[in-house]
């Protein structure tokens, strides 16, 4: 994700957007930014994560023996995770 006040990345899985404060800063400019879903993106990528849930990745984990819910509960949170976008806050 990039911040949208100086544009630099600030990683997914960064000390500073995995805190459960609702405004974090960002560690370049230090101005606060807000994490939100973009519903439009979550919209476009939920058919081919579910087909790859169901034809690609569920046959595997039936076949090592763990859930099929499995499955359905880890494409959703990479969904959720790819869907994410960052916005200032004023």
């Amino acid at each position: 994700m990039k911040c949208p006040h100086c544009t630099q990345k600030i990683g997914l899985f960064s000390k500073v957007l995995n805190n459960f404060e609702k405004t974090k800063h960002c560690p370049n400019c230090s101005k606060e930014v807000k994490v939100f879903i973009n519903l439009k993106i979550t919209a476009i990528l939920f058919i081919p994560f579910m087909a790859i849930s169901l034809l690609i990745v569920k046959p595997i984990f039936i076949a090592f023996g763990l859930s099929s819910s499995i499955t359905t509960g880890l494409l959703c949170g990479f969904l959720i995770a790819f869907s994410s976008r960052l916005k200032s806050v004023n």
